[in-house]
């Protein structure tokens, strides 16, 4: 375990003391307390980057019952600085200074606890090792919400190769991963995007030597008439109430006397399982790029905020913590 006397008493971080828009009731705070040394199970690490989501906001306007103020964030990077007394066995080889990356556990978030701060203590079980050949920046914009997403999703669809994907948003933060996963799985991938990010799509997927094909969104406003009567449709962004649309799609059809398409609601819960999932496709070369669409300083949190809720980046948007 590292000295605590090097570690400071107070450090930057980006709290809410209310639910509400992030530019509404964020504030940056420089004199927040540090985390307590890691228990048993658990780790601190030194903040570097914080990748944000569209989950992010979310859970910023959504009101939790008896949380009076709340760290922001899910995603991060950073160098582990204290080791709990001891790991899970899942993760044996956690050691100090090591670069790891991962998703702040929903329960941990419900307790206020985010990553966009200098300093985060997490379960070990929540984090990977960042592989060689990948920088640290990307690496947490890889192995969080988008990287793990992108795994669940896969399990969901037990897609096989020859297979053939029509994926929405396709240069999202998702969408870029996703693409490059199921090239090299063999999947023929159709991507939607706006226009000026086809090239960008077609990249992803020709490096994979699988034939891509670009659909506008903004020309083609209807995605069910891409998908066939037995086809599957999964759809991620409703998160947990996902069960609400997947009753209407796959019932009222049949109520109606209409034909049903199977509709899926995918939710990732954040797990270092996943995360180091992810690693291995990584390190089997299916992954070769992770785009950045923009990174912030820390005090520019808000921009980043502003940034996402556009809609319309493409890949990842980074903070820089440290």
């Amino acid at each position: 375990m590292s000295n605590q006397a090097d570690i400071p008493k107070t450090m930057k971080a980006w709290i809410s003391f209310r639910a509400g828009k992030p530019e509404d009731v964020l504030e940056l705070k420089t004199d927040w307390p540090t985390p307590s040394p890691p228990k048993a199970g658990e780790i601190m690490i030194k903040v570097s980057y914080v990748a944000i989501n569209p989950g992010d906001p979310k859970m910023i306007v959504k009101p939790i019952p008896f949380r009076k103020s709340a760290i922001a964030g899910m995603d991060f990077a950073g160098e582990v600085i204290q080791v709990g007394p001891s790991s899970p066995t899942s993760v044996p080889n956690i050691r100090l200074g090591m670069i790891v990356a991962g998703t702040v556990p929903i329960i941990n978030i419900i307790g206020g606890i985010g990553s966009l701060a200098e300093y985060l203590v997490v379960p070990a079980h929540a984090v990977a090792e960042k592989p060689n050949g990948l920088q640290e920046d990307a690496a947490g914009a890889l192995f969080g919400i988008v990287g793990q997403t992108s795994v669940i999703l896969l399990r969901a669809a037990n897609l096989q190769k020859g297979d053939k994907v029509l994926l929405n948003g396709a240069s999202g933060g998702v969408g870029c991963i996703l693409t490059q996963m199921l090239c090299g799985m063999g999947v023929h991938v159709t991507g939607i995007c706006s226009s000026k990010n086809a090239s960008l799509v077609h990249r992803l997927g020709a490096q994979e030597s699988i034939v891509s094909q670009v659909v506008d969104y903004t020309a083609h406003k209807d995605l069910y008439e891409y998908l066939k009567v037995d086809g599957k449709y999964h759809n991620i962004e409703r998160g947990p109430f996902s069960f609400i649309a997947q009753f209407k799609f796959n019932h009222w059809p049949v109520l109606l006397g209409g034909i049903p398409r199977t509709y899926s609601g995918v939710f990732s819960n954040p797990a270092g399982s996943s995360a180091r999932e992810v690693v291995s496709w990584f390190e089997r070369g299916c992954i070769k790029e992770v785009p950045i669409d923009s990174v912030f300083e820390m005090n520019d949190a808000l921009k980043a905020f502003e940034t996402i809720s556009t809609k319309r980046t493409v890949g990842k948007i980074l903070i820089k913590v440290k």
